[in-house]
């Protein structure tokens, strides 16, 4: 009974919620990013995720790959970091370069993401569907778009840890 009564209830709850986007307030990892950064991030979630209208899976697409975002941002600097500082002079292994790095980072020599365009085809049959109209490979290839297109490069261990993030995210928005 309790099952019957729950099955009944849970769609009543959930329609309760409200869905656009500036119903929900920004998460802290949304807060991170520039506007630009956040809209790219959330046409990512919208478009080739499937989850405009996804309630709390949008939200959960968002903050993993506001996350994916602020690493790749952070590398970037870092990589930055220590080409200017091998620039100087500076060798692998020493307090110097180290130091260095660490310093330029302290500077904030910030790079943030570019915006790009979308680049993923929506308007193919099955891309059009939202993410709970389609099967599990088509969930895994939209996570692999997404985090492609948030300028990931498939391969690398920040795209493996950005499709791992969106699936946790995706399996257990709560």
């Amino acid at each position: 009974m309790r099952k019957l009564l729950a099955a009944a209830l849970v769609p009543l709850l959930l329609a309760c919620v409200p869905l656009g986007a500036s119903a929900v307030p920004l998460s802290p990892e949304q807060r991170a990013l520039g506007p630009d950064q956040r809209a790219l991030v959330a046409e990512s979630c919208d478009r080739v995720m499937g989850l405009s209208g996804g309630g709390i899976y949008r939200q959960a697409c968002m903050d993993s790959l506001a996350r994916s975002v602020t690493r790749k941002t952070e590398a970037a600097q870092m990589a930055g970091s220590y080409v200017a500082c091998r620039g100087q002079g500076l060798h692998d292994g020493t307090a110097a370069l180290s130091t260095c790095m660490l310093d330029s980072q302290a500077r904030g020599a910030a790079m943030a993401a570019e915006p790009v365009k979308i680049a993923y085809d929506a308007n193919t049959p099955e891309n059009s569907m939202s993410y709970f109209n389609v099967n599990n490979s088509a969930h895994w290839r939209r996570e692999k778009y997404a985090c492609a297109q948030i300028g990931l490069t498939p391969g690398t261990n920040a795209f493996a840890e950005c499709t791992a993030g969106l699936e946790a995210a995706l399996m257990n928005p709560l």
